[in-house]
């Protein structure tokens, strides 16, 4: 009878380590792959791989009538949003890949004020939309934009 009940305890746990994660490699030009591991549970997990980087901003604030200077920050990258999908009849596991690439297009100069000169920033955003098949054992890859492969396996924990 104790066993029924330490089997019962035992039982969460042992279906929560037979589940599958989904194991996440990013490579960019000549950096070393960054790897990430999301478990495979339906949920969305956000990678943000965006470097952010700063310039300074000066208005004038129609309100009070005065000069603001400060800085302020735009961010280029890549940005991720995946999330695994119910399981198909062949053990395949469809994952959406949702993101976008932003780029810096050039930084010009605006209007100086007394306190400092304003930096307008050019960015581009190029957004993309995927369901990927991931099959167990195998590994696939998806470039996006020509500058990151993102790598996408299914792995036991």
């Amino acid at each position: 009878m104790r066993w029924i009940g330490f089997m019962l305890c035992l039982a969460p746990l042992l279906v929560q380590a037979s589940s599958e994660d989904l194991k996440v490699s990013v490579a960019s030009g000549v950096n070393e792959p960054v790897a990430y591991k999301y478990p495979t549970d339906g949920s969305k997990y956000d990678l943000d791989l965006r470097v952010s980087h700063r310039y300074q901003a000066a208005f004038k604030d129609t309100a009070t009538k005065q000069e603001v200077c400060r800085e302020a920050e735009y961010k280029t990258g890549l940005l991720l949003k995946l999330r695994a999908l119910p399981k198909e009849a062949d053990g395949s596991q469809p994952v959406e890949v949702i993101g976008q690439v932003s780029a810096l297009d050039g930084i010009s100069e605006g209007d100086r004020l007394k306190c400092g000169t304003n930096q307008v920033v050019n960015m581009s955003n190029k957004a993309f939309s995927d369901t990927v098949r991931v099959e167990p054992n195998r590994t696939k890859a998806v470039v996006i934009d020509g500058k990151y492969t993102v790598m996408l396996s299914l792995q036991l924990p």
